[in-house]
């Protein structure tokens, strides 16, 4: 192999493996007060921000798992999502921004009913701003980690949330919560190994 390839090979495998630094924690809500528990019913991934150009922040991401509320109808979604943070900070409504949908609002020491207890935060749709796919980030709190947002609520529970239109009618809702880690690959593995990877071809491929 040329002196080129193999700087060029070592150059991604150091790249992949720095890109791997964004700290990321995710979270599976397999609770529910209607139906099955032990099931994935959406997924909670708190990042530190650095992907997205503000390292200040802590996104959050919350993704419903769709195939779990077949039949769905077209108004199929949550409409509220609560969270907890440590009792060390002092979070409100104007420390979360960048909320989409755009038209949710923030309240604060709500309970989610369902038996899981009141939460910190609750960022809050209606029935016709519904979503399989809530973001938002929280800005402005000096010295927070993503570890402060995964904090257990008076029920023992990090988050909750509400989703409805589903059923044969479109008719059914639920609330959902979980505190359960997912456990991903760690990206540093996926990243190293793509590395590896191409290295191996060039060293397969003719001079």
């Amino acid at each position: 192999m040329k002196p080129l390839k193999i700087t060029a090979a070592t150059a991604l495998i150091v790249l992949s493996i720095s890109s791997a630094h964004a700290a990321s924690l995710t979270y599976t809500l397999d609770q529910s007060n209607t139906l099955p528990d032990g099931i994935e019913y959406a997924t909670v991934t708190l990042s530190d921000g650095a992907d997205a150009g503000n390292a200040a922040n802590v996104d959050f991401l919350i993704e419903i798992t769709t195939s779990e509320f077949t039949p769905v109808g077209s108004n199929f979604g949550m409409d509220k999502f609560y969270f907890n943070f440590n009792s060390a900070l002092n979070v409100t409504a104007v420390n979360v921004v960048n909320i989409n949908p755009v038209n949710w609002n923030i309240q604060t020491n709500k309970n989610a009913g369902g038996d899981f207890g009141f939460f910190d935060i609750l960022v809050k749709g209606t029935g016709n701003s519904r979503t399989s796919t809530l973001s938002f980030s929280i800005a402005s709190i000096a010295g927070d980690t993503i570890a402060d947002y995964a904090a257990n609520n008076d029920g023992d529970y990090y988050f909750a949330a509400h989703a409805g239109g589903f059923g044969p009618e479109g008719e059914n809702s639920t609330k959902i919560a979980g505190n359960t880690p997912a456990v991903p690959v760690p990206a540093a593995v996926w990243l190293f190994g793509s590395g590896l990877g191409l290295l191996g071809w060039m060293r397969r491929k003719p001079a």
